[in-house]
């Protein structure tokens, strides 16, 4: 069952329900009230009766019943009412009305009694009639009955009604309720379409068509923002596949290169041991190669959460590492706040990147600074620089400067920092230090 349908059918039911509930009320009220007003009529009659028979006094004939007499208290103005005496010894001594009500074994237990009274409403022959029977302290029991046909066939006609308006209500309401759900339904049944043909095709490049401000067209909205954001997700892994496939391709090279050499019978113990160390350094460009893509193509905003950290304890951490693997010194240095929100191995990853790529470009012995301010981190050295054509690109994935190709590293180190940055919504910095070097880091 579609969306459509089952908002029709919901409507439909709903309207159902309220249209039942109030017309089984007003059913019940107006059949209440109608019945109301018939016995209040049959109480005056039975007490217009009972106050002439007690201010005539008259005695009843045994064994005599007068049709229709024309005495005060009997004479009718209704035709459709029927009016009985009964003695509790000679029966129905007097009548009024053209059918005679049956007694029942309750109006004898009354007439003993002298006292009480009963309401009901019986079938006589084609009619209906409602009856109201009162005993006199006397015994004599006096019968009222009132023909309700019209009031029952009012009732009836009244009941016809309320289930042809609830009927014809939830129809209407189904209907209306197909055509707006439709109206709603049609821009997500054209998002449903669009997504199975993207899943289909797998392909990235066509947005779903946004019209108004409802909330389906902000869906569809978000829907396309999803869409961009897999395109550059998928533009970034084809870039990273081709431009690992890149660089791959000269460590593997020199590597096949050198096993060829090493199957020469006529190499000495000399070049043999040479060869070996270039593979071992081919083998360690490879590992480092291989660590720097599985930290890029590693989702680290789902893999770790952002946590209130230490900058200065980062920092003081990575240079008592780093200090293992230079002749030079790791200073730190830190003014104002120090504390950042931040992915904690994601901001070591990268800040330890920057201080390794600034002992890489700086002469050996060289001092390697830490520079902490008020949300900013920043790593200089004492190398050659980056010129200003270069700047731009220092944080691209494999980029090298021409002065600096002949220097071993994957180029990833920087790349990594820039994934950082633009997983915290924070800045990248690049400037010239000013003894000459580089100054590289982050601004939160």
């Amino acid at each position: 069952m579609n969306l459509r349908t089952r908002f029709a059918m919901v409507t439909g039911v709903i309207v159902l329900v309220v249209v039942a509930l109030v017309g089984v009320g007003a059913y019940v009220a107006a059949t209440n009230q109608l019945f109301n007003q018939v016995d209040d009529s049959l109480d005056t009659r039975v007490n217009q009766i009972a106050e002439a028979l007690q201010r005539n006094n008259r005695p009843m004939v045994p064994g005599f019943r007068q049709r229709n007499p024309l005495t005060d208290e009997l004479l009718q103005t209704e035709f459709d009412a029927v009016t009985q005496i009964i003695d509790p010894t000679s029966g129905i001594v007097a009548t009024a009305g053209k059918v005679d009500l049956p007694e029942h074994e309750r109006d004898k237990d009354m007439a003993t009694n002298g006292d009480g009274f009963h309401r009901e409403t019986l079938k006589l022959e084609s009619d209906k009639f409602r009856v109201l029977t009162v005993a006199m302290p006397n015994g004599v029991l006096i019968k009222v009955g009132k023909n309700v046909n019209d009031i029952d066939n009012a009732i009836g006609g009244m009941r016809t009604w309320f289930i042809g308006i609830a009927l014809a209500g939830f129809a209407l309401a189904a209907i209306a309720g197909w055509m707006f759900a439709s109206k709603v339904s049609k821009p997500i049944e054209l998002l449903a379409s669009s997504a199975d043909d993207i899943a289909r095709t797998e392909d990235l490049d066509h947005n779903v068509d946004v019209k108004g401000a409802s909330e389906v067209t902000k869906l569809a909205s978000s829907f396309n923002t999803m869409l961009t954001a897999l395109r550059r997700s998928v533009a970034r892994q084809r870039q990273l596949v081709q431009d690992a496939s890149h660089e791959l391709r000269t460590p593997l090279t020199s590597l096949r290169a050198n096993t060829e050499l090493l199957q020469r019978p006529s190499l000495s113990a000399d070049e043999r041991q040479s060869i070996l160390v270039d593979m071992r350094a081919e083998i360690d460009e490879l590992t480092e190669l291989s660590s720097e893509l599985s930290a890029l193509a590693t989702d680290q905003k789902a893999a770790e959460v952002p946590t209130l950290v230490d900058l200065r304890e980062i920092a003081d951490e990575i240079a008592t590492r780093a200090r293992r693997r230079t002749t030079g010194d790791i200073t730190v240095s830190s003014i104002g706040n120090t504390q950042v929100t931040a992915r904690l191995h994601q901001l070591e990853r990268a800040v330890g990147n920057l201080v390794d790529n600034a002992i890489k470009f700086s002469p050996s012995g060289s001092d390697v600074a830490i520079i902490i301010n008020d949300g900013r981190i920043v790593v200089q050295d004492n190398g050659p620089g980056i010129a200003n054509a270069d700047k731009p690109h220092v944080f691209d994935r494999f980029y090298r400067a021409t002065a600096t190709r002949s220097l071993p590293g994957s180029g990833l180190g920087l790349a990594i920092v820039a994934q950082f940055a633009e997983d915290h919504g924070i800045a990248t910095i690049v400037e010239d230090a000013p003894n000459g070097g580089a100054v590289v880091g982050l601004q939160f």
